[in-house]
């Protein structure tokens, strides 16, 4: 998808200005920054801009969730279509649908909505 079609937003630049210290995320209560939740944030927007394929792999406790579900709610609301996670565990779905996407409901400047398929 070409991003020119968009709305205008610099996927990766507001991606990279989400994540940094003094970004809308540091808003969010328990923030803490963490240099490599914003390298895969970034990185992960460059896929989605690029319309390439990506594949991360970092330890517990980076900010995985928040550093895909970020960018691609961004790409998705810029393009104006939905993006699909498909997780592999109940509780990976639930921690997004009862904690993370509601968290991002407040701090993200775009309006988005969300449901959880089974």
């Amino acid at each position: 998808v070409d991003e020119e079609q968009g709305t205008g937003l610099d996927l990766v630049a507001a991606t990279e200005t989400f994540f940094s210290d003094s970004g809308l995320l540091s808003k969010a209560r328990n923030f803490e920054f963490r240099p490599e939740q914003q390298q895969m944030a970034v990185a992960v927007a460059k896929a989605l801009k690029g319309s390439e394929h990506l594949i991360v792999e970092a330890g517990t406790g980076v900010g995985k969730s928040l550093a895909y579900l970020i960018p691609a709610i961004f790409h998705a609301v810029n393009q104006n279509k939905k993006a699909v996670v498909s997780t592999h565990t109940i509780n990976l779905q639930e921690q997004l649908t009862e904690k993370d996407l509601p968290m991002l409901k407040q701090v993200l400047p775009v309006e988005f909505s969300f449901t959880m398929l089974k």
